[in-house]
């Protein structure tokens, strides 16, 4: 399947299309579509001082009282980062329709030929046709759909709380990572053994451990509001884009695939009107095609032209012949 896929050019896999019979239009498709990876004509990139301003100015107040992770700015990140999953969704739905109609093109001939004589073009032309606006249609409820998915995703919910606590302390962790951790933690485990040993025996002496050495105020401590907030807007971030990932395959294969298969039958009797309208009102279906009438014509006029020229050279040559 060609750029089907959620995100920045994301290899798509899928098996072949299996148990296609001769007598029907059924469409078996399997999609996978990988991971989401960030738009890259996106540039900007959210700093621990980019969210240290979004909580200042959602809090509007005058000292900086330590308190939980801003949710205004977690509101903020996440929106953002939801605005960028619609157009890639589309693109998948787009892809599929595209593939579906390539594959319907190009088995037209094949499928008609089981089921309507070469003969009747009319009918022919007319079955391809029903199928064409199946497909447009089907695509438009499947955009429709994709986009209400999308706009839900903006209103931010989950049930899946231990989910979320799991990935904000992994989150956390690699966040600290990223910007070289707390000072001091970096300090003490550029100790060598023997110093970590001793800050050991003498933190013991006083009753301590070095747990209580990360209560002590360093410069990124005052970063912990803002790294706080990136956590839990990137846990809910892969809660949601999960979700997002398995709703769009979902649809698409219901939307689309499925409802081709079951539905083209039906639609096929209803648009041709069998069971409601009279014999005289489908008898134009099997009658010859303009294009099979003029064919038959130049055939005959070659046909005339051809005997003419016959009697002519016959003519010819027996006038040769007898000397006349």
């Amino acid at each position: 399947i060609q750029n089907a896929s959620i995100g920045k050019g994301g290899d798509v896999a899928s098996a072949p299309i299996s148990n296609v019979k001769d007598d029907d239009l059924r469409l078996r498709m399997f999609i996978r579509v990988k991971a989401y990876t960030v738009d890259p004509k996106n540039k900007h990139v959210y700093t621990v001082g980019d969210v240290k301003c979004m909580i200042e100015e959602a809090k509007g107040r005058e000292i900086a009282i330590p308190g939980p992770a801003g949710y205004e700015s977690c509101v903020i990140v996440i929106a953002n980062a939801i605005k960028h999953w619609h157009e890639p969704a589309l693109k998948c739905v787009e892809s599929i329709h595209a593939l579906m109609g390539e594959w319907f093109v190009k088995e037209r001939d094949r499928i008609l030929d089981s089921v309507v004589p070469d003969k009747y073009r009319l009918l022919r032309d007319e079955m391809g046709r029903i199928v064409t606006r199946m497909l447009e249609s089907y695509r438009l409820k499947c955009i429709d759909v994709i986009t209400m998915l999308w706009e839900m995703e903006k209103s931010e919910f989950t049930m899946n709380e231990h989910y979320m606590a799991t990935n904000r302390r992994k989150y956390r962790a690699l966040v600290d990572k990223i910007l070289s951790g707390n000072d001091l933690d970096a300090k003490l485990e550029g100790l060598d053994s023997e110093n970590k040993a001793a800050l050991r025996s003498l933190l013991g002496r006083l009753g301590l451990s070095t747990e209580k050495l990360k209560l002590i105020p360093t410069s990124s401590t005052y970063d912990d509001e803002a790294i706080d907030s990136i956590a839990g807007s990137l846990a809910y971030v892969r809660v949601a884009l999960k979700r997002f990932q398995d709703n769009v395959p979902l649809h698409i294969q219901y939307h689309m695939i499925d409802k081709f298969a079951n539905e083209c039958e039906d639609v096929l009797k209803r648009e041709f009107g069998i069971f409601q309208k009279s014999p005289e009102e489908i008898h134009h279906f099997f009658q010859e095609d303009t294009r099979t009438e003029q064919r038959r014509e130049n055939l005959a006029r070659r046909k005339v032209r051809q005997e003419r020229a016959l009697e002519l050279i016959l003519d010819h040559e027996k006038r040769v012949l007898t000397g006349y």
